[in-house]
């Protein structure tokens, strides 16, 4: 740029473009759908809220790896976009090895509400019926096999959360479920538990 010269009204080029990096701001679209689903089941009291960690949020960089640094909630848009059917969440972050950059996308990790008791399978262990309605072969208090119309939530990762038609203590098949039958008896191999998720 040259001395003298002159910015105009309606100028289709940016001279330059100012952008804050530490901290960072970050927007997240999340479905309508989805605020309703969390606000019935709070209500309900299907989901407590977080707690002290309600504000609290994580990043997914593009890589996969965990973006050290928490950030906080700093508001949800009170309006729907009509064009996406989802509301923004906008979230602040510091960042001062400038690891965030404008335009790069992430996934962010926000905590809303706990479900106490909540149930994880691995998907693996769901099928479908005849309808092709959701369900899990168990192992009853006999050793027989006996399948269980589940009702599913979401995929949380490479697991289902399960709404309904499992309780505590029940004992799922996850492998050679091509192999069993409803009715016969089984001998129980347990797996190892997978590492929990942070």
């Amino acid at each position: 740029m040259t001395d003298g010269a002159i910015v105009t009204a309606y100028q289709p080029v940016p001279l330059a473009t100012v952008q804050q990096l530490d901290p960072i701001y970050v927007d997240v679209p999340q479905s309508a759908t989805e605020l309703l689903r969390l606000k019935r089941r709070l209500e309900a009291g299907q989901l407590k809220h977080s707690g002290t960690n309600a504000n609290q949020v994580r990043l997914i960089l593009p890589d996969g790896s965990n973006y050290p640094l928490e950030g906080t909630l700093q508001f949800q848009d009170i309006s729907v976009d009509p064009t996406t059917g989802t509301v923004t969440l906008r979230m602040v972050f510091p960042n001062p090895n400038g690891v965030l950059l404008p335009g790069m996308f992430v996934r962010a990790v926000v905590q809303e509400g706990a479900d106490e008791q909540a149930i994880l399978i691995p998907q693996q262990t769901v099928a479908g019926d005849t309808k092709g309605n959701p369900i899990a072969l168990v192992v009853d208090a006999g050793g027989k096999v006996a399948p269980r119309q589940l009702v599913l939530d979401r995929a949380i990762g490479d697991q289902w959360l399960v709404t309904s038609g499992l309780v505590l203590g029940d004992r799922v098949i996850a492998e050679g479920m091509q192999r069993v039958r409803p009715g016969a008896m089984v001998r129980e191999v347990h797996l190892p538990t997978p590492p929990s998720r942070k």
